[in-house]
């Protein structure tokens, strides 16, 4: 049997791939370094030095998962392996200026965002990992369903049709946003899925592609909110 993939497939396929090599090379970089120094520690720092949990770190590196890696790694005198982590870059700057048409039809621009914490999901149906992360994604929104300041939004490339037909079998509690390829070629994505916050200003201050640190993704959010 002959199989054949797109150029669009073979790049979707590439994507997948790296993301979990990705995974798997810091998995036994850590294995590594515990079992060379079985009386000391592995501990992980952020850009600013910060303490970070085993769970951040991954997402930290994650984050931008086709960047060349830039983690420093250091033995202290105690025999404790130190990684620390570069800056994530889009953080701190300002989000593009966007429009889109969510799958009932209706125009959200980001310019009617401001004042309002926004988070974003990026993702598309052929997504194994974005499908896989769509419960927590509805379990974590239904943290915040009294608030009136703060909006989910998904955004896609793929049609509008297909998406409505795909969210009959499988909810997806965000606004959902549809043909947005336009949209998502300002963010420069990257890589599937991607979950990002925005200030109320219309600054990036959380840039993610999947989720394991949900204490840090929520801590940002409401942060963010008290503003």
């Amino acid at each position: 049997m002959l199989i054949s993939f797109t150029f669009n497939e073979m790049g979707k396929f590439l994507n997948y791939w790296l993301m979990a090599s990705v995974v798997l090379v810091f998995t036994a970089m850590i294995a590594i370094s515990q079992t060379k120094t079985p009386t000391g520690k592995t501990i992980f720092r952020d850009s600013d030095g910060n303490l970070i949990s085993n769970n951040e770190f991954v997402d930290i590196r994650m984050a931008n998962f086709h960047y060349p890696d830039a983690t420093l790694t250091s033995i202290l005198n105690d025999g404790t392996v130190e990684f620390r982590l570069q800056k994530v870059p889009q953080e701190g700057t300002l989000a593009p200026e966007f429009s889109v048409r969510t799958v009932g039809g209706a125009t959200v621009n980001s310019a009617d965002l401001r004042g309002k914490v926004v988070v974003l999901n990026f993702w598309f149906i052929g997504c194994p990992v974005c499908r896989a992360l769509k419960p927590q994604l509805n379990n974590f929104k239904a943290k915040f369903a009294s608030r009136d300041d703060i909006v989910f939004l998904a955004v896609t490339f793929d049609p509008a049709g297909e998406v409505e037909k795909y969210l009959k079998k499988e909810p997806f509690d965000y606004l959902q946003a549809a043909d947005a390829g336009p949209a998502l070629k300002k963010f420069v994505v990257g890589g599937y899925p991607k979950n990002i916050v925005i200030s109320k200003t219309g600054e990036i201050i959380y840039w993610r592609s999947n989720v394991r640190a949900w204490d840090k993704f929520e801590s940002v959010v409401r942060a963010e909110l008290v503003r």
